[in-house]
């Protein structure tokens, strides 16, 4: 077992991820500038179980697509994360930080490049893993952070409504169209 454990987290600082494992929080900017791939999608499903490729345990969490903001994909996409539980064989093996995702959930996510053993993340762990969620206003975006902090660095207006009131009180949802935008205009803006 702990050989395996060894040979995990080897593997895991192999494929680049190591970075993404720190604490260090992200801009925005280099969330969507470090992305190979940007999508808004819905989770179908998640399923765990051993990985043919590396024999480790790895959960397969699969989206349909319906608007891809950066990078190409098709009507869906799967992704393999390290780590997962099986309950069906007893088996659970976490990393910390590595997002999870929810059946029926919508989501923007900003998805590192694949690894050679084919695993892929979210742009800094939890960071590159935007939840859509509906308040009175409509659809918002979140990753638990500050809008405010996270897009401090970008060209102004970024939040033109936040910039109007003057506001110092922490952002942590925006609208989701304003959000998009955002993104295809960060993404252009770099061809």
């Amino acid at each position: 077992m702990l050989k395996r454990a060894i040979a995990a987290i080897a593997l895991w600082a192999g494929f680049g991820l190591a970075h993404a494992t720190s604490v260090v929080p992200l801009y925005l900017d280099e969330i969507i500038d470090t992305a190979s791939v940007a999508f808004e999608g819905v989770c179908l499903e998640n399923r765990t179980g051993r990985d043919p490729q590396t024999g480790l345990l790895a959960t397969f969490t699969t989206f349909e697509v319906g608007e891809v903001l950066k990078g190409s994909v098709g009507s869906t996409y799967t992704i393999k994360q390290i780590g997962g539980e099986d309950k069906a064989e007893g088996r659970h093996f976490k990393i910390f930080g590595v997002p999870t995702f929810a059946p029926g959930q919508g989501y923007i996510v900003f998805l590192a490049g694949v690894s050679p053993q084919g695993f892929s993340s979210p742009i800094g762990l939890s960071q590159g893993r935007f939840e859509i969620v509906q308040d009175a206003s409509g659809a918002k975006v979140t990753n638990g952070r500050d809008f405010h902090e996270m897009s401090q660095r970008m060209s102004a207006p970024v939040l033109p409504d936040a910039s109007r009131t003057k506001s110092t009180a922490p952002m942590q949802r925006m609208d989701l169209g304003q959000f998009k935008q955002l993104v295809r205009d960060r993404v252009a803006a770099a061809r």
